[in-house]
């Protein structure tokens, strides 16, 4: 019994692109093309960090990254959507571990966390 076959129109899905190979419908995706540059990924860890110093100056966050209130650190990510702009932009263009990588701190995962959600 055959099944429904499955057509796939164009050659790009998100940010991901293919090449159909043959009849036989074997793919190749590449995803190479819209990753995000060295710079991006500085500007959105320079973006973080500076973020954690306010609030760590706040007493919000502890001088080693622990969160000591987190609901008013949730409070402060959602206050300001278009701080966090090349975060965000990051994120999105798949650097979220990038990021985390080079600011290890519970406070960086929860705001990597809630600005993905956003």
């Amino acid at each position: 019994m055959y099944g429904m076959s499955d057509y796939v129109y164009g050659n790009k899905i998100g940010r991901d692109s293919y090449v159909q190979t043959g009849a036989g419908s074997s793919f190749t995706v590449n995803n190479t093309g819209e990753g995000m540059s060295r710079a991006e990924v500085d500007a959105a860890v320079a973006e973080l960090r500076a973020f954690i110093g306010t609030l760590t100056r706040a007493g919000l966050v502890t001088p080693e990254g622990a969160v000591s209130d987190p609901g008013a650190v949730v409070a402060a990510v959602e206050s300001e959507p278009g701080r966090l702009r090349a975060l965000g932009t990051a994120i999105a263009g798949g650097a979220k571990e990038a990021v985390l990588s080079a600011v290890q701190s519970g406070v960086a995962a929860l705001i990597v966390a809630l600005v993905g959600r956003m």
